[in-house]
This record gives C-alpha cells, structure tokens and sequence, in this order.
C-alpha cells in the first residue's frame, strides 16, 4: 500500500488525537475514493452536457412526467448494475454507441 503525508493544523490534530478510537488513515482513503468518484462522475456529466449540445443556461421547463420516467429508468438500472445482471458500460463502448469512435 502507498504511503502519503497529511499536514492538518495543530488544532485539528490535538482534536483528533483526543479520538483515537477512530481510524483516521481509513477516513482519509474513504475521503480519497469518494473524492475521486465524484471526479468520474463530474466527467462523465460534463461528456454528457458536451455530446447533448444543450448549453448549461438552458432554462426551458421539463415535464414531471418525463423526470419521473427518467428516475424511474435510472433506478432500474442501478438495481441491475448493482446486482451484477447488468454489465456496466465502458467509455469506449459509450463512446461508439454515441457515434464518436
């Protein structure tokens, strides 16, 4: 496993040295990953909103009944993707399917 150095003011510190029950390398590499996560997800979002051409002060209404339908999809899918019934797309294959490759 890889090693890093935190510095973190000496006020923080002495607070959680006073929590020494709690694992704060683990903290840390959970902050680490969702971090990233959200980076991936902020990427996709914005190759989303690049290939939809819609421009981010659109202000035009959306239907309810369309959100619904689109949660109602996206939950689905999530289900799926997180029972392993459903494979999880690549970029690549995102990519070719949008027409790109």
């Amino acid at each position: 496993m890889g090693t890093i150095t935190l510095s973190v003011p000496d006020e923080l510190k002495s607070r959680m040295d006073k929590t020494d029950f709690i694992n704060w390398s683990a903290v840390a590499r959970r902050a680490f990953a969702e971090t990233l996560s959200d980076m991936v997800r902020l990427e996709l979002m914005k190759k989303v909103r690049e290939i939809s051409g819609i421009p981010e002060n659109d202000d035009r209404e959306v239907k309810k009944s369309a959100v619904k339908e689109t949660v109602k999809s996206i939950e689905s899918l999530s289900k799926k993707l997180k029972s392993g019934k459903v494979k999880p797309m690549t970029v690549e294959e995102l990519d070719e399917l949008m027409g790109l490759k």
